[in-house]
């Protein structure tokens, strides 16, 4: 069992500027939402909270029961699940197995760091593009992948992003070269690069 959840965040109000919409949200993370100089982040990170209540709600369980775990990834007994943001959408993932996810606004891609954290099949699939918006999709995609892994295992950003090589054509992950044994989705949807990761082993 694996069920995503998104929610666009543009409607939520500032809780900077209307504090009722924090009713019911633990202190630290409401001072965790309003550290936010920017009125988007907030936003952002407000969505996010509501947005996991609501998928641990329909799994029976309760966002008061979540912790923050190893490499800061929060973590709810009895069930996994994990969050990512970006621009305006906020992207949910609730499953049964150790989950990953990573959802990225497709934009102008930031070519300059494929050298430093693509390999060399990852560098021909971006190559192989007709177009630019098509370079940039598959940027996104290879992005998103190797994120959502790094966040399944709970590593983040503590494995470098290069030891990681992606593959969108068969859904497939190497790491240090050997395949990895996961289940893999990525997609693209209203502009955005989502990709989810859960492992194969060790159920709850």
């Amino acid at each position: 069992m694996t069920d995503y959840y998104l929610l666009n965040v543009s409607s939520l109000s500032d809780p900077a500027e209307d504090d009722t919409v924090l009713d019911g949200i633990p202190l630290w993370r409401r001072k965790k939402i309003l550290k936010y100089i920017r009125c988007c982040d907030r936003r952002l990170s407000l969505g996010a909270w509501r947005l996991m209540e609501k998928a641990l709600e329909q799994h029976g369980f309760s966002a008061d029961g979540v912790i923050t775990g190893k490499n800061g990834k929060p973590e709810c007994a009895g069930i996994y699940f994990n969050l990512s943001h970006s621009d305006e959408m906020v992207l949910c993932v609730v499953s049964d197995r150790p989950v990953g996810c990573d959802i990225e606004k497709i934009t102008a891609a930031p070519m300059e760091i494929v050298e430093h954290f693509f390999s060399h099949k990852e560098r021909a699939y971006i190559s192989a593009s007709n177009s630019v918006t098509e370079s940039n999709q598959r940027f996104f995609k290879l992005w998103t992948i190797k994120e959502s892994y790094m966040k399944m295992t709970g590593e983040g950003m503590s494995i470098s992003p290069i030891r990681i090589e992606a593959d969108p054509e068969d859904n497939s992950i190497r790491r240090d070269g050997v395949l990895v044994s996961c289940r893999l989705s990525v997609s693209v949807f209203d502009g955005y690069a989502i990709a989810v990761c859960t492992g194969r082993e060790g159920s709850l």
